[in-house]
């Protein structure tokens, strides 16, 4: 059995480093989606604790595996394979993949646990499947964001070797 050496320190710190920074990422945009376009993409009002003028926005702590792992264990190889492809060919690829990973994970959560954070979307017209584990509106929102986290993706790699180095001589 080998033991736990100093690349394997550098290579966890990276990976927590990119983890956390996916969550914030994902929080960042589920607050901001939750208050300004939900109802847009449901297609009917959400009830909300206070008035819209208020925009508050909502997030659930079970997205935390979700962003960390989803994004750092297949966003980033996926995005590795699809670097030198057309943004067009990118987009309906990130469209797919991020609607279909949101759906697996609601549909997972929902045999799991009763419930999925998302489960308002049982209420749309443009519900996928019959719970509801995704929206039909979401697709061109889905693909854009894919292009943010490419973006975002990229810099946290980028950076990662800096952070490495800092934490790792505190």
């Amino acid at each position: 059995m080998r033991e736990f050496g100093w690349d394997d320190m550098e290579v966890l710190v990276a990976y927590l480093f990119r983890a956390i920074m996916y969550c914030l990422l994902g929080f960042s945009m589920e607050i901001v989606y939750s208050a300004l376009f939900v109802e847009k993409t449901l297609g009917v009002r959400v009830q909300r604790r206070v008035p819209y003028k208020y925009l508050e926005g909502f997030v659930s702590l079970y997205m935390i595996p979700i962003y960390a792992l989803g994004l750092l264990f297949l966003f980033e190889p996926l995005r590795d394979a699809t670097r030198h492809l057309f943004f067009g060919i990118r987009f309906v690829i990130w469209a797919l993949g991020i609607g279909g990973a949101e759906a697996l994970s609601a549909f997972v959560m929902d045999k799991v646990f009763g419930f999925y954070p998302w489960d308002y979307y049982k209420d749309s017209p443009y519900k996928v499947f019959k719970r509801g584990y995704t929206l039909y509106t979401l697709l061109p929102l889905w693909g854009l964001a894919g292009f943010l986290f490419e973006f975002y993706s990229d810099l946290l790699r980028a950076v990662s070797d800096q952070v490495v180095s800092f934490v790792l001589n505190l």
